[in-house]
């Protein structure tokens, strides 16, 4: 229930209302679009179908923001670099 209140986009929805991306959305459909790729992979080489396969793909792809803090992306990109400077000073 968590991802369901995290914005993937962060605060764009104030410019442009309709954007409300929220971080569930994106993993369901990072899950969806895993288990087409799977399925293309396997129909467009000599590898045989797995469902178990095709599911740990999807899984992979549904949990893989799990461990995403609100506003992770700046902060691994702004805040973080700032505190190891100032730790290096």
């Amino acid at each position: 229930q968590r991802l369901r209140h995290l914005k993937q986009l962060g605060c764009t929805d104030r410019v442009y209302p309709p954007a409300t991306h929220t971080r569930f959305e994106h993993s369901l459909g990072v899950a969806h679009l895993g288990g087409l790729w799977y399925r293309k992979l396997v129909h467009q080489s000599d590898l045989p179908y797995n469902g178990r396969h095709e599911l740990l793909v999807m899984l992979a792809g549904l949990l893989h923001d799990l461990g995403h803090a609100p506003f992770s992306h700046v902060f691994e990109k702004e805040v973080l670099p700032r505190c190891m400077r100032a730790a290096q000073a």
